[in-house]
């Protein structure tokens, strides 16, 4: 097996392993204040690229949505949503922590390093990134283009 593809099925079986115990810290962060300080974030900086757009016109990829902390917030908000991960389980965990924002969000499994999206499909882009260092905290970046 080449390693490239020994790294992807490392991947996919440690994120799938981890898809329940990440989805309860996920889960318990949208029941606290950081649900608030994330969507007015979000929303603050996606709409001082969109100003004037309604949020139903605006299409946002959530890449490496995991148990789709992101997709949610941005569907509460209105914007049109569609949230990839790499594994099947994240993304059964997004859809059940999604309850009823699940039919706003269109869930896709694929690799965020080789995304299928034909050009200009999306208007902003949104990450949850955790950075592997004592002192960082997970961090979001929006794009006008993809």
């Amino acid at each position: 097996m080449n390693r490239l593809q020994n790294y992807k099925e490392e991947n996919i079986a440690y994120w799938t392993k981890r898809a329940p115990g990440y989805s309860d810290v996920n889960r318990a962060e949208l029941c606290t204040a950081q649900r608030k300080v994330w969507s007015q974030a979000l929303d603050a900086r996606i709409q001082l690229h969109f100003e004037g757009r309604r949020r139903k016109d605006i299409h946002v990829l959530d890449v490496g949505t995991g148990p789709g902390f992101f997709a949610i917030l941005l569907a509460e908000l209105g914007y049109r949503v569609t949230a990839v991960d790499y594994t099947s389980a994240m993304l059964e965990q997004a859809r059940r922590n999604a309850g009823r924002l699940a039919e706003k969000i269109t869930f896709q499994q694929m690799n965020a390093e080789e995304l299928s999206f034909p050009d200009g499909s999306f208007d902003g882009i949104v990450a949850k990134i955790a950075i592997p260092a004592p002192s960082a905290r997970s961090f979001s970046t929006t794009l006008p283009e993809l």
